[in-house]
């Protein structure tokens, strides 16, 4: 870049933490978020173990009028089949589970963050408008003005009615322009009211730095999300690979049951309690398989191309963004050479009024254009830190 940024103050990061900076929120909106993230961090926990087979514990109770008297029996299990080896699906559930719950706390943040991200962008807008309106009421006295100047001019045959009419038009398409600016204040301060419990006209703004590029799009949350879902879209292929092939399990269980009546007359041997256990080996013939897996890995493939896709969009909206507040550098500096020629012109202004050739309506409205154009570098600042707060709702560690 040929200079520094003004707007920015180069500073590498922002100055508010994310703590104070989602204190802007209501305290409801703020809970909610927290009920999300240990939602799933709860559904995680739990994909994580989906490959633990519960144990089954049973308990039955029957009656039988088979033989001369009704007899009755009852029996107590407690049993288990647990696959112990799934040619890698074991492992990949437990990855799965871990990349699908970290991309989802990621989506929460990004959520946060969006709505962060609004209600800052509300206030900015909101002391962009209320310069504005400052400066639309300094605009307002110098049509009155120009009308005065114009009036006394065409009373003395010095101009035709023509300029008069202009000034006039002028000062009424400036009213009208400010009843339009109030009210827009008044929907921004309502929306506003949507996000957060806090009065806005009592909040102290975040003054955002510039961010590093190779920072910027290393650290880009959403390219971490997408990362994690590529992630989870290869485990989720591995875990459907994995459904068409082998599997052990080991299988036992622990019986304390009355004995069968009719077993009990005869000499058997037969025990109460006793135990069983061994291993099976299942191997799942599906027509579909081929299908299923093709599937899976199609979306896998589709991630990695969203993944990619989404790391040039950051690179070119990083670049739009620093050549936007180029621009506003540009327009400061314009609007500070103006300010100065104005400076100049207001003493000539004063100097000519004390001698007779200028009125102090001459005087008034060079002082209120140098006003305008020192409202203007305020007005450019606040749009160079709506573009930055862009930066700050994407960066990882931004804050």
């Amino acid at each position: 870049m040929k200079r520094l940024l003004l707007v920015s103050s180069l500073t590498t990061g922002l100055l508010f933490g994310v703590d104070e900076l989602s204190n802007v929120l209501s305290g409801e909106r703020n809970q909610l978020f927290d009920y999300q993230k240990e939602q799933t961090q709860n559904q995680t926990s739990q994909l994580e173990k989906s490959w633990i087979s519960p144990v089954v514990v049973q308990y039955t109770k029957n009656y039988t009028t088979q033989f001369s008297e009704t007899m009755d029996t009852a029996q107590f299990v407690i049993s288990v089949d647990q696959p112990i080896f799934k040619m890698g699906g074991i492992w990949a559930t437990i990855k799965y589970a871990n990349a699908l719950g970290e991309a989802n706390e990621i989506e929460i943040e990004l959520q946060k963050r969006q709505l962060i991200t609004q209600a800052l962008t509300i206030l900015y807008n909101l002391k962009k408008s209320q310069l504005q309106l400052d400066k639309l009421n300094l605009l307002i006295r110098n049509d009155e003005l120009d009308i005065l100047i114009q009036k006394e001019s065409y009373e003395a045959g010095l101009s035709n009615r023509t300029l008069y009419d202009q000034a006039l038009l002028k000062r009424n398409q400036d009213i009208t322009s400010k009843l339009e600016l109030e009210l827009s204040i008044t929907k921004l301060k309502n929306d506003f009211k949507l996000l957060s419990d806090d009065d806005p006209d009592t909040i102290a703004l975040p003054h955002f730095g510039m961010i590093d590029q190779a920072r910027y799009e290393a650290n880009q949350l959403e390219v971490k999300r997408d990362e994690l879902r590529v992630q989870e879209k290869q485990y989720n292929h591995y875990m459907t690979w994995s459904k068409y092939l082998p599997e052990l399990s080991v299988t036992g269980s622990y019986v304390d049951a009355d004995i069968n009546p009719l077993f009990a007359r005869s000499a058997t041997g037969l025990k109460e309690k006793y135990y069983t256990y061994g291993f099976k080996v299942t191997l799942p013939l599906n027509i579909n398989s081929y299908h299923d897996i093709q599937s899976s890995k199609i979306d896998y493939l589709n991630a990695q191309i969203t993944l990619n896709e989404q790391k040039k969009a950051i690179a070119n909206e990083f670049d739009m963004i620093r050549k936007r507040l180029e621009i506003i550098d540009r327009k400061i500096e314009l609007s500070k050479d103006d300010a100065q020629h104005y400076a100049s012109m207001q003493q000539v202004a004063r100097d000519l009024e004390l001698v007779g050739d200028r009125t102090n309506y001459d005087t008034e409205i060079v002082t209120n254009t140098l006003k305008v154009r020192e409202l203007d570098q305020a007005i450019y600042k606040y749009d160079a830190q709506l573009e930055l707060l862009t930066l700050y709702a994407k960066v990882a560690d931004a804050l």
